[in-house]
C-alpha cells in the first residue's frame, strides 16, 4: 500500500523524474513557438513602404489587391477615425480591421466594415486609444474572411507620436 507522505524520488524513478524536467521549460516553450497561422489563412507581407498617415495603402498579391484610407491626415488619437477600403478580386464574406499595440497592450480594438455597394468598398469608423507614451507603435491589421471559408491577414504598421498642446 502507498503511503500519503511518501516521496516523490520513491514513486517515479529518478531517470524518469530528471527526463521530466530537463523537458519542461522545452514544453512551455514549444507551446509559445507555434505562431504560424491555422491553414485556413493566409498572410500577406507587411506593408512597410506606406505611411497611413497622409496617404492611402495599396497592396497586391497576384491578381487580388486591396486599397487602405485612414482619414484624417495626419491619423489622430483619441479621434473619430473613418476607414475606407477598396478590394478586388475577392470575394469577401466579412472584413474586419483589428487595431492592437506593438509596444504595449492597448486592449481589444476591432470593428467590422460594412460594404458600400456592391463595388468592393467597404467602410467603418474607430479610434485609436489614448496613450501616455511620446512614441505609440500600432500594428493594424485588415482580417478578410472570403466565401470559401479562408481568410486573408493584410498587416500594416504605424506609428503616432505624442504633440505638446501650446
Amino acid at each position: 500500500m502507498l503511503k500519503l507522505n511518501t516521496p516523490l524520488p520513491t514513486l517515479l524513478s529518478k531517470s524518469a523524474v530528471k527526463q521530466t524536467l530537463l523537458l519542461f521549460p522545452f514544453l512551455l516553450l514549444s507551446a509559445c513557438a507555434d505562431q504560424t497561422p491555422p491553414e485556413n489563412v493566409s498572410v500577406w507581407p507587411m506593408v512597410k513602404d506606406c505611411s497611413l498617415h497622409n496617404q492611402a495603402c495599396l497592396t497586391n498579391n497576384n491578381e487580388q489587391s486591396v486599397r487602405l484610407k485612414i482619414s484624417p491626415d495626419p491619423i489622430p488619437i483619441a479621434m473619430p477615425l473613418g476607414i475606407e477600403l477598396n478590394i478586388k478580386n475577392i470575394q469577401a464574406k466579412k472584413i474586419e480591421l483589428d487595431i492592437s499595440g506593438a509596444n504595449m497592450y492597448m486592449g481589444y480594438n476591432r470593428v467590422t466594415l460594412i460594404p458600400d455597394g456592391d463595388t468592393g468598398r467597404y467602410i467603418g469608423t474607430t479610434m485609436l486609444a489614448f496613450c501616455t507614451t511620446e512614441k505609440m507603435q500600432w500594428k493594424i491589421t485588415l482580417m478578410i474572411h472570403q466565401k470559401d471559408g479562408t481568410e486573408i491577414q493584410i498587416p500594416y504598421l504605424l506609428e503616432t507620436q505624442m504633440h505638446e498642446i501650446h
